[in-house]
């Protein structure tokens, strides 16, 4: 089966089965059709200015075409950004500082035709690497490198070694690595005189490699996600596993561990280290996982919820400073997780916030930088940035104790405080961890007000949590939220369930 024309999906897809199962997040609505897709030139840049539209915590910086379709951003080392854009094919940098965007196109494509400006180019890693910007061009089976001073291109076939290049990431050894988004679960390499090494990964079953993460010479983390079918239900087994490995040592065969095993994932995207924690994305849920190497165990932590999908879909992760960005791709926000202080932070990239799910504009790719997130709107056409230092004016915090055990048929309250300032009232949800949606049935949590009025600079809010006899022993997060419309504000509480 060939791949499969994104603007005809106006349902919520997850993922699509493209010859061997290769994942592709989809946007779920057409952003319409036009007379012109307003391409450009293949291999020679081509400059425009933009100008970014402020949201508060979100700045946008829109495309010159509704039919760009950005996806896979990084920064650059002066603080310019890089992004592929779907719709040319090829890539963008934009340099925020004065607004200025540079197009390149790469060759050897057909351009996009009206009315609906479609190619069949997907795009999810993109790195600088070796004086070029590479993409890789997953359907194609080819990773592209373009040189920025004159716009020539140099590509690297994939094609029967590694198919369905995903993810792009520079090694510590200098060479330009990918997953391949295919079975058997393979790694790639390019050196610098772009000869291409294939590195098979045994142990990990049918778990297609997605997301690699280097920290170090000697750590590399990998994200995969397993679609095979149930044999008695033909159904989708849709989980995966966090592995880790030595990149140091890797050379035809790479034996990588299971990270935290035992645990059950569903669909891990993407996977972030910082600070002795393992992230994990899972895709199809409203739950972002870590796991803690010191402690040897994973704790979940939920998002809040929406009213039009069961699940907010988070896609990617990237953490900087102790914190962690994701995106929450059918929520259509940006988020940041504090696990120290306990708290989660979502970000409303449209003003008004999406109502329904038609609203949504695809974020599918982000990048930390800046002291803040980085990210594309596919079928927004824009480049966004979320500032890690902005205030929305009030805050949420825990007083006193935000963990306790509870025994099951019995009940606890914990007590949060909200300070600052807020000109209308906010509203007060609750959500946690006991399920993938993170919509709550058998543990209950109760507020003492589901919204909080304007005009007061403090206000104490109890939160009674009480757990059905049915509940399983074990530990669970539960989420208290407070939001104004555009910023949603999270505390998280630890309830062990004996």
């Amino acid at each position: 089966m060939g791949p499969l024309n994104r603007r005809s999906l106006l349902a919520v897809v997850v993922v699509v089965l493209i010859g061997t199962a290769t994942f592709v997040a989809y946007e779920v609505y057409s952003p319409g059709s036009g007379s012109s897709c307003e391409t450009i030139q293949a291999g020679k840049p081509a400059r425009s200015q933009t100008t970014a539209t402020n949201l508060g915590a979100i700045s946008e910086y829109p495309l010159p075409s509704a039919y760009r379709e950005p996806n896979a951003i990084t920064h650059d080392a002066d603080g310019s950004v890089w992004f592929a854009e779907q719709g040319l094919p090829g890539v963008g940098h934009l340099f925020p500082q004065n607004g200025t965007l540079v197009e390149y196109a790469w060759p050897g494509y057909s351009a996009p035709e009206p009315p609906y400006c479609t190619t069949a180019v997907a795009v999810s890693g993109i790195a600088v690497w070796n004086g070029r910007v590479w993409s890789a061009d997953e359907f194609g089976n080819s990773i592209v490198g373009v040189l920025p001073s004159d716009g020539s291109v140099v590509a690297v076939n994939t094609t029967g070694k590694a198919d369905y290049p995903y993810w792009l990431a520079v090694g510590p050894d200098g060479d330009l690595w990918f997953t391949s988004d295919n079975l058997p679960a393979r790694l790639g390499r390019i050196l610098p005189n772009f000869t291409l090494q294939v590195m098979n990964l045994q142990g990990t079953g049918e778990d297609e490699p997605l997301q690699l993460d280097f920290v170090n010479a000697t750590t590399a983390f990998l994200a995969a996600i397993n679609f095979s079918e149930v044999p008695s239900t033909h159904l989708c087994v849709c989980d995966g596993r966090v592995y880790s490995f030595d990149p140091s040592s890797a050379s035809g065969t790479i034996t990588p561990t299971i990270v935290g095993p035992g645990y059950h994932l569903i669909l891990p995207t993407s996977v972030s280290f910082a600070d002795g924690m393992a992230w994990a994305a899972q895709h199809a849920t409203s739950v972002i996982v870590g796991y803690n190497f010191a402690a040897g165990n994973w704790t979940s932590y939920p998002t809040s919820t929406m009213p039009w999908l069961d699940a907010t879909y988070p896609l990617e992760t990237d953490a900087a400073g102790g914190a962690l960005w994701f995106n929450e791709h059918y929520a259509n926000k940006i988020a940041l997780l504090d696990p120290v202080k306990g708290t989660l932070i979502e970000y409303s990239e449209s003003n008004p916030p999406a109502s329904n799910y038609t609203q949504i504009q695809n974020d599918e790719s982000i990048d930390t930088s800046g002291g803040g997130l980085w990210f594309t709107s596919l079928t927004g056409s824009y480049v966004g940035f979320a500032s890690g230092s902005y205030d929305p004016g009030f805050q949420v915090v825990v007083s006193g104790a935000r963990s306790a055990s509870v025994q099951r048929g019995e009940s606890t309250s914990f007590n949060v405080e909200v300070s600052g300032t807020w000109s209308s009232p906010m509203g007060v949800s609750v959500s946690d961890s006991e399920n993938v949606t993170s919509v709550p049935h058998l543990i209950l949590s109760v507020p003492n007000a589901t919204q909080i009025p304007a005009g007061v600079s403090h206000y104490e809010l109890s939160v009674k949590v009480s757990v059905a006899p049915a509940v399983k022993v074990g530990e669970y997060t539960v989420a208290v939220t407070l939001t104004d419309g555009l910023v949603q504000q999270t505390v998280y509480l630890f309830v062990d369930v004996r």
